[in-house]
């Protein structure tokens, strides 16, 4: 991990992570100024990322072994809950989050033991588990644990949004794998995402026993509610993601993600020295199923020629939709004939599908191999895209050659 050590004023401050401390600013009694840009192994960061960064990691200086002692001031909780929050939103996806919310949980807000648990939107009766803290006080890995949900416990008013705040003193507490562990205070904060609960926010002071006052409750109730907003938040991010990467109707990724998957396996291969083949995969007779049938019947056929070539290609190979009735198969450390067995294996399975149907269904297919092209071509990053280029196109002619060849068969 990259670390360094930064001149100040007043001498130098002890070596540091850039990741954790990006940037020293004069304040009041503060005499460290550091002119160096704000940067981490990752990337640039914005200048609030990199305030939320330091604030954090200012706060666990703080606090220290005393923390435990001497609880900070619902003041300064809420402060360092401000800078959690921000230290959040720079989570690349949910289980991200949640791991930094527990580890600063446990660390900034000094609760004995976390966990987040989410309800399972596939079957609400069972909540998942992501991040949490073990009996020891360390952070634990939870997201294989599945829990059933105990009305005893928790009753519906909890889940309909009408407790801020389930107290549950002096109770049973259990581990990850719902093993009792002792008994100790605990409380419950519902996950609320402005529509609906999503999970809930479990702390206990199993390690210290030290009550839960007005003000931590409160603190706890906030906290809930931060990482409900940010976990929405990521989700709808994580969607976004997915509809721009893959194709609606199969489910497979779409032409500008195949692309890029092609990109990157031709630059492995060249570096590699191994053979690359693709397969331009064109549906024959799509739009008379269309006009005969109906769009639903030719969606059908193409999800069918989908599922064909998913089940017969190799696990190392990627299939894409290029768009209309076009798909491509990459198949990388492969030669022309290995690849060509592959697509004619497909081939017959579309074929067998034709039966008990008024119209044909096949494909017409166009390969090309990285060993056609000349190998004294340079091979730089920016040239990889001429690959890309020479490629397609070979592919792209050779298809429309097969499919010349079958309408001459049938004349």
């Amino acid at each position: 991990m990259w670390k360094n050590t930064v001149s100040g004023v007043g001498g130098q401050v002890p070596e540091c992570r850039y990741a954790d401390v990006l940037a020293w600013r004069r304040r009041p009694g503060s005499r460290w100024v550091v002119s160096k840009p704000e940067l981490t192994y990752h990337g640039v960061r914005s200048n609030a990322q990199s305030r939320a960064c330091r604030d954090v990691q200012r706060m666990k200086n703080r606090r220290g072994s005393k923390a435990k002692q001497n609880p900070s001031s619902f003041t300064e909780d809420l402060r360092a809950l401000h800078d959690i929050s921000m230290e959040l939103a720079v989570a690349s996806d949910v289980q991200e989050l949640c791991r930094k919310a527990v580890e600063l949980g446990r660390t900034v807000l000094d609760f004995d033991r976390i966990g987040i648990w989410f309800i399972n939107r596939d079957d609400p009766a069972w909540e998942v588990g992501t991040w949490g803290t073990d009996e020891n006080g360390e952070l634990r890995d939870e997201r294989n644990s599945r829990v059933r949900r105990d009305p005893t416990v928790t009753p519906e008013e909890f889940y309909h949004g009408n407790l801020p705040i389930l107290d549950l003193p002096d109770s049973i507490v259990f581990n990850h794998d719902h093993e009792p562990v002792g008994r100790a205070d605990r409380l419950l904060a519902p996950l609320w995402d402005g529509r609906l609960i999503i999970g809930e926010l479990a702390v206990d002071n199993l390690l210290t026993r030290r009550p839960f006052d007005e003000e931590r409750r409160e603190i706890v109730v906030v906290f809930a509610r931060v990482i409900a907003h940010l976990t929405s938040l990521k989700r709808v991010e994580s969607e976004l993601r997915l509809l721009a990467s893959t194709d609606s109707l199969t489910g497979s990724i779409n032409r500008r993600t195949a692309l890029i998957i092609l990109e990157k396996q031709i630059g492995s291969c060249l570096r590699n020295g191994s053979p690359l083949t693709i397969s331009i995969i064109d549906l024959d007779g799509l739009k008379l199923a269309n006009d005969r049938h109906g769009h639903a019947e030719g969606d059908e056929y193409i999800r069918d020629v989908f599922r064909s070539l998913v089940k017969r290609v190799r696990v190392s190979d990627t299939v894409g939709r290029l768009g209309g009735d076009e798909f491509i198969i990459v198949f990388p450390d492969c030669v022309m004939g290995e690849a060509e067995r592959i697509v004619d294996d497909v081939a017959g399975a579309v074929a067998a599908s034709s039966r008990d149907r008024s119209y044909r269904r096949s494909i017409s297919c166009g390969l090309a191999s990285l060993s056609e092209i000349s190998p004294d071509a340079e091979t730089e990053v920016g040239d990889i895209r001429h690959f890309v280029d020479v490629l397609m196109d070979l592919a792209d002619k050779r298809m429309y050659m097969a499919k010349r060849r079958k309408r001459n068969e049938r004349t």
